[in-house]
């Protein structure tokens, strides 16, 4: 099972979606990231593997290999 918080540019900045729920507006794609993984820790399970995703310039939901550590 697995947790995807997905990093999305907004028309006010950049959100995360966890569970479908967008996240506040952060200005800069670095700290919506920052911020998903801040949130991903607080919901850490060892049921659930987190896997971090944006979205590619034709639309696909690609996984992020390498994302920055809060």
């Amino acid at each position: 099972m697995e947790k995807r918080f997905d990093i999305l540019p907004h028309e006010t900045g950049w959100i995360y979606l966890a569970d479908g729920q967008p996240s506040a507006s952060y200005p800069c794609y670095d700290l919506a990231l920052k911020a998903a993984k801040v949130h991903s820790a607080k919901e850490m399970s060892a049921m659930k593997r987190i896997v971090f995703r944006t979205q590619a310039l034709n639309g696909e939901m690609v996984k992020i290999t390498s994302p920055i550590h809060p």
